[in-house]
């Protein structure tokens, strides 16, 4: 009884899997078949985004949440950054560049800490053209501050790309 039993279930066993197989095989024939047809063509199956369906992101929105957020901040700062400023940090007519690795990086909280920030737009509609660049300057008032941060919009998010400090 136990043999019978065992022939029956291997012959159940051994059916489906060959009938499978077999599906399996015909799929590929048809995907074969059909990367050979030239009727069939690539724009028919792929779908192509134009850089305006690309949801841009705002960048206020974006640079709020750069500032108060370190693992954001990270997340959005392009390695290794290039870092210009005077060389052996005299101010003088030399400078230096470095590029700074994601480990040496300090979170920087930029204008968070003051209680107002002056704001300059280039139209009496006071929104920016929709660029794909930002340059935020920090310029201290008789303290020697003067920190450029330049922003990029890359795929339709923001990063940070490069920084200059010429700080006296």
């Amino acid at each position: 009884m136990k043999k019978g039993l065992t022939i029956i279930l291997t012959l159940i066993i051994g059916f489906g899997l060959g009938w499978w197989l077999n599906e399996m095989n015909r799929f590929t024939e048809g995907v074969v078949a059909d990367t050979k047809n030239p009727d069939l063509h690539l724009n028919d199956s792929v779908i192509v985004l134009e850089n305006s369906e690309i949801r841009k992101e705002d960048f206020d929105e974006f640079f709020y949440r750069f500032m108060i957020e370190p693992d954001f901040q990270l997340s959005r700062i392009i390695f290794p950054l290039e870092f210009v400023g005077f060389k052996d940090g005299y101010p003088g007519e030399e400078t230096d560049t470095i590029y700074l690795k994601k480990d040496h990086w300090e979170h920087n909280h930029y204008y968070l800490n003051e209680s107002s920030i002056p704001v300059i737009y280039d139209n009496y509609e006071m929104k920016l053209k929709d660029t794909d660049e930002r340059v935020f300057v920090w310029s201290g008032v008789e303290n020697g501050i003067y920190v450029t941060s330049y922003f990029r919009r890359i795929e339709g998010k923001w990063f940070l790309i490069k920084e200059e400090d010429f700080s006296t």
